[in-house]
């Protein structure tokens, strides 16, 4: 009974007609690569009047892939027929009493709602509506309530056609992921790192994830965090890449000689991002990404923000940075990287016991010239 899929979206409806159409161009792509990774099979998908249709016998198993795709706000399983009177009448009560048996009710309270998004039926919408809802109370146990509902039959009619549903589920939103370009992600397996990925995900951009090695345990889970990102990276193309650094040891033991260890963690973030600028030129991303919290830890306080991010002359995205810990595990357990990222990790032996707080440029420009006997770069010079 269930036919198609109703779309709707948010943001892409407020663009000029060009670009909306540009960004309803590569969402139609991304739900249609999604149902293929699945294995859904689909008779077409477009997008027409500011919803896209999804023509498929396979309705309800499509929303179960579609909501993890970005650029959505809602969609519904839905039953399109052709807009005549009798049909929309049968039609509406057939999936008023599927959802009453679903939710085991009996005498439930409802509601109809009619949007003609082309004008072609003479019926204004809250004349349908309440026929709609009168031919319902004739024949099924139940009353109107249009506040206090426990089912909605929604009601949409589009160029002749009409679609049928009684479920609307809330998305992410977002903008649909090619839309923005290229950042390049670290990954450390934490949970902040996921969920910031995550987040630029979410704002369109395709994702190309990095992780600075520390062991096999670590680098275990990070490929089963970026497995379950992918899921919503419809439209992204990137696999992870994994960099072993060459200067750690080094860096560890000058610091100690030296009695500075306490700027491990700066000179070890310093370190990657300069790393993650090589690899994001190479492959034509505009940013690096990072989980940093503001005050979190030690090394993301805004004086070591400060000293790391002189690495890189191109934008560093913190998409977590005014969030607290509590929000940031929400999301995590919402998009289901939380149990990942807590899985067993390699330990990493050179954290020192009291890591600088507020790190001084000055001090670590010393530092960086001891150990590796030149300036350390500074954002905008070369």
């Amino acid at each position: 009974m269930l036919n198609a899929v109703i779309i709707r979206y948010g943001e892409i409806g407020t663009k000029s007609s060009k670009t909306r159409r540009w960004f309803e161009s590569i969402l139609v792509n991304n739900i249609k690569e999604a149902l293929l990774s699945e294995g859904i099979e689909y008779k077409n998908v477009f997008a027409k009047h500011g919803r896209i249709i999804v023509k498929t016998n396979k309705a309800e198993k499509s929303v179960e892939v579609l909501r993890r795709v970005f650029g959505i706000v809602s969609l519904s399983p839905a039953a399109e027929i052709y807009v005549e009177l009798d049909k929309i009448y049968r039609t509406s009560l057939k999936l008023f009493r599927r959802k009453m048996r679903a939710l085991e009710l009996e005498s439930p309270r409802f509601r109809v709602t009619v949007r003609r998004i082309t004008k072609e039926f003479p019926l204004k919408s809250q004349e349908l509506a309440a026929k709609v809802g009168e031919y319902i109370l004739e024949n099924e146990e139940c009353k109107v309530d249009l506040k206090n509902y426990d089912i909605e039959v929604g009601i949409e009619l589009m160029e002749g056609k009409a679609y049928v549903y009684v479920d609307k589920f809330q998305e992410f939103g977002g903008l649909p992921v090619g839309t923005q370009g290229k950042v390049m992600a670290l990954l450390s397996g934490s949970i902040d790192s996921s969920v910031a990925a995550f987040l630029m995900m979410k704002r369109g951009c395709e994702v190309i994830p990095v992780h600075i090695y520390v062991g096999e345990k670590t680098l275990e889970k990070v490929r089963k965090i970026w497995n379950q990102l992918k899921k919503y990276h419809y439209g992204g193309k990137s696999d992870l890449i994994v960099i072993k650094p060459q200067e750690r040891e080094k860096i560890i033991q000058t610091l100690k000689q030296l009695k500075k260890e306490n700027y491990t963690c700066v000179f070890c973030k310093y370190m990657m991002i300069k790393k993650a600028d090589e690899i994001a030129r190479e492959f034509g991303a505009k940013g690096i990404v990072m989980g940093d919290s503001l005050g979190q830890v030690a090394s993301q306080t805004l004086e070591n923000m400060y000293i790391v991010s002189q690495a890189s002359d191109l934008p560093i995205y913190r998409p977590l940075v005014g969030m607290d810990k509590e929000e940031i595990v929400a999301i995590a357990k919402t998009i289901r990287t939380f149990e990942l990222s807590t899985l067993p990790e390699d330990e990493v032996p050179f954290i020192p016991k009291h890591p600088v707080i507020r790190g001084s440029w000055e001090e670590f420009k010393k530092l960086y010239k001891t150990i590796f006997g030149e300036e350390p770069r500074k954002r905008g010079c070369q």
